[in-house]
C-alpha cells in the first residue's frame, strides 16, 4: 500500500510533532532540575546562616541530634501519660482485708487501659 501526497504529509507532520514533545519534555525536565538545585541551594545557603554548619557531617550530625531530640520529648510525654493514668487507678485501688488483696475499683477500664500496651495482638 503505497502512501499518498496527504498521508505522507500527516506522517511527517506527525514525526516533527511527536519531536517537538520529546524536546519539550527535555526541556521542562531541565528546568525543573535546575528550579530543584536552585531551591536547595537557597535552603542550603539558609540552614548554613541559622546553625553555621559548614560540612556534610555537621548536618548528619544536627538533624541527628534534633530528630533523637524530638522523639525523647515525644517518648517523654508519653510516658509522662501513662504515669499519670497508671497513678489515677492506684490510687483508686482499695485494700480487702478479709480475703488480703487490693481490689480495683473499675477492672474493665483497668484492663483496657493496659490492653492499649500489649505488643501483640
Amino acid at each position: 500500500m503505497q502512501d499518498t501526497p496527504e498521508t505522507a504529509e500527516f506522517a511527517k507532520r506527525a514525526e516533527e510533532a511527536s519531536q517537538r514533545a520529546r524536546k519539550m519534555k527535555t526541556e521542562l525536565r531541565k528546568k525543573r532540575r535546575a528550579d530543584k538545585l536552585k531551591l536547595q541551594q537557597q535552603l542550603g545557603a539558609e540552614l548554613m546562616k541559622e546553625t553555621n554548619i559548614v560540612s556534610a557531617q555537621q548536618l548528619k550530625q544536627y538533624l541527628q541530634d534534633n530528630l533523637n531530640y524530638e522523639a525523647e520529648a515525644e517518648n517523654q510525654q508519653d510516658y509522662q501519660q501513662a504515669l499519670i493514668e497508671l497513678n489515677t487507678f492506684a490510687n483508686q485501688l482499695t485494700w480487702d482485708e478479709e480475703r488480703g488483696y487490693w481490689r480495683v475499683a473499675n477492672l474493665r477500664t483497668l484492663t483496657d487501659w493496659l490492653a492499649g500496651f500489649r505488643t501483640n495482638n
